[in-house]
Parts: C-alpha cells; structure tokens; sequence
C-alpha cells in the first residue's frame, strides 16, 4: 500500500469474518457475498468504479466482480489467486473436522499457513504476525475460523469458467514462483482464458508474494494500473 499511495487512492477491505470486520454465519461468508460487500463499500464511499486486486480468496472475488459487475471494475489483477476448482485447500477444508491437534483451528493454525506459505518465513515479522492472528485470539476464534471453511465451495470460481472469455477489462495475474498452495499453473490457466491478459511470475515468492517481495509485487501492480 505505501508504493501505490504515492500515485493512487487505496482502499482495503477486511473481509466479513476476517480480521477486524463483523463476524457472521457461513452463508454470509461464500465469496459471492463479498463481492456484494465490495460493491456496498465503493457505494458508501461514492466510487464508481475501481481498479480490483485480490490475492488468494480475494482473487476469487476480484473474478467474481469482474464477471458480474464490469461496469464497476476498471481492471482485474489475481495475484496467487483461488480460480476455477483449485480451492479450498485441504489444510482449509482440515479445520472443518480436525482429527489432530495440528488440524484444531486456532492461531497457531495461521500462523503455521503464512510460514509454509512464506519463500523468506523471517519476512514474517512479529506484528504482522499479531495482525493476522491476533482477532482469532478470543473464545469465539475457533468457531469463526470454522465458520468462514464451511462458507468455501470450489463452484464459486468454477461457475464463473464460461464468463472469463468475455472479459474485456485489462487483467494482470501475478503468481509467487513457488507457490506451493495454489501452483503457478492456476495463473497461467487463467492467462490463457482470458483475452489479451498478462501473466507474470514474482521470482523468489510463495504464496504471500506481497510479504515475501513488496517492492517487486508493487513494481508489477503499477504496471498494470499504467498500462490500464
């Protein structure tokens, strides 16, 4: 975010369920409603339209507002993104019915997800390791984890396949070289489906491309948003 201020108004939204926004039952939490939520949030600030970047479940979202409502979206940019049936992944779907203590959701369930998704773990600083574990701390941080699981279903990106064709916004998809969550693989798929896109590899990433390498990741968000 400090790259793109320089140049650009940024708004980021904590998703409903996560980190400080309202928690809310499984229904309320499928990637379709956030996109709903995304578009009520651009509404309460008066913006008609917005460049979307989303990593991971955010870049299913990002899709889903790119198909459902073009009007709104000036680009698209995915970025080590869930898309077509490549999600949820087994990690995820494990906290629904853990059968091990390693499985029991919990902070340390996060934290054990960034480290494995992280190239550079030491990239993971203790306050930024506060900031995504720290409002699943509470009594109730166990049972909302488990709640946002059972809201992830697979159709809510593949349903979309048939529509990504007639995309005609500029989309950019980003991809970790070794993201070993959702491989490099998903975004080049994405690439080759949606027209006139661009597909690049941030080099020496996992799946948190931006905590890995800021500077690079950044460097590649303002290209797109020129070249749009």
């Amino acid at each position: 975010m400090p790259y793109l201020q320089e140049r650009y108004a940024v708004l980021a939204v904590d998703l409903i369920g996560y980190v400080e926004s309202d928690r809310g039952p499984t229904n309320d939490l499928t990637l379709p409603k956030q996109a709903t939520y995304i578009i009520e949030a651009l509404d309460q600030y008066n913006i008609p339209a917005a460049h979307v970047i989303g990593h991971d479940l955010g870049g299913g979202i990002a899709q889903i507002l790119a198909v459902t409502q073009p009007e709104r979206i000036k680009s698209l940019v995915v970025i080590d993104g869930v898309c077509f049936a490549n999600w949820p992944l087994p990690k995820v779907v494990s906290i629904r019915y853990p059968v091990a203590e390693e499985f029991v959701p919990s902070p340390l369930f996060i934290e054990r997800m960034l480290l494995e998704g992280l190239y550079y773990p030491s990239m993971l600083t203790p306050e930024l390791l506060r900031a995504f574990t720290e409002p699943f701390a509470t009594p109730t941080g166990s049972e909302e984890l488990q709640q946002a699981s059972f809201a992830l279903n697979h159709h809510q990106t593949e349903d979309l396949v048939p529509y990504l064709p007639n995309l005609t916004c500029p989309a950019t998809f980003l991809w970790g070289q070794h993201d070993r969550y959702l491989v490099p693989y998903w975004g080049y798929l994405l690439h080759q489906t949606v027209p006139h896109s661009t597909f690049k590899l941030i080099p020496n990433a996992n799946h948190y491309s931006m905590i890995d390498q800021p500077s690079i990741v950044a460097e590649e968000f303002l290209a797109h948003l020129s070249r749009s």
